[in-house]
């Protein structure tokens, strides 16, 4: 099966559509230590949005806290090292195919957590063509603000997608946890099951 082939039905892109976008929804500055504000809050998730409804990832990986993105590589990483072969000696294989794509292994091996994330997006989009089109129609709304001590900012956000003519809204609650003055989005345990359905799901179909 080629990638161009590859897809989900309807009720699991709609789950990427509407968690994809929670991802993106806050890293906002906290303009030297002060409270984080509705207005500040709005204007970077217009930002973050943007990079996801464009499928900008590099960008898109600068809104996350390191922890979330050191998360998400941990769930998909293994699931690509597996095509990675291995010979008789131990050497490793100089390039290995992941959806249909030949790459570096060692260039592979080498990434950062976010330049993983940004590499694995672009593969998974690419793979799924009708996901980027229905990507590009999603909208996000922030509904309000809740602070947990000094680090942490609960986010409460209407999301709204379309594909293959299902439409879906959903309000679900993010954290953003401080980072150098500012804030990150944290990766929620809805994605992180979404992450690892995909990843077996693609494991299954490409190997």
């Amino acid at each position: 099966m080629t990638p161009s082939k590859f897809s989900f039905n309807p009720k699991t892109l709609l789950g990427l559509l509407i968690l994809g976008a929670i991802i993106v929804a806050v890293s906002c500055s906290t303009g030297g230590g002060g409270k984080m504000t509705t207005g500040q809050a709005t204007q970077v998730v217009d930002s973050a949005h943007a990079a996801y409804k464009a499928s900008d990832w590099e960008t898109y990986a600068r809104w996350m806290h390191p922890e979330g993105l050191a998360r998400y590589e941990s769930i998909l990483r293994p699931m690509v090292e597996t095509v990675i072969k291995v010979d008789s000696s131990g050497e490793v294989a100089d390039s290995f195919t992941w959806l249909g794509q030949e790459l570096n292994t060692e260039e592979f091996m080498n990434m950062t957590p976010a330049e993983f994330f940004s590499f694995s997006m672009n593969e998974i989009i690419a793979a799924v063509p009708t996901l980027k089109q229905a990507m590009g129609s999603s909208d996000l709304e922030v509904l309000g603000e809740i602070p947990e001590g000094d680090s942490l900012m609960h986010v409460v956000v209407r999301t709204t997608a379309e594909a293959m003519g299902i439409g879906m809204s959903e309000v679900s609650v993010l954290t953003a946890k401080e980072y150098e003055g500012s804030y990150r989005l944290l990766l929620s345990g809805q994605l992180e099951g979404l992450i690892t359905a995909i990843a077996q799901n693609i494991q299954r179909r490409f190997g």
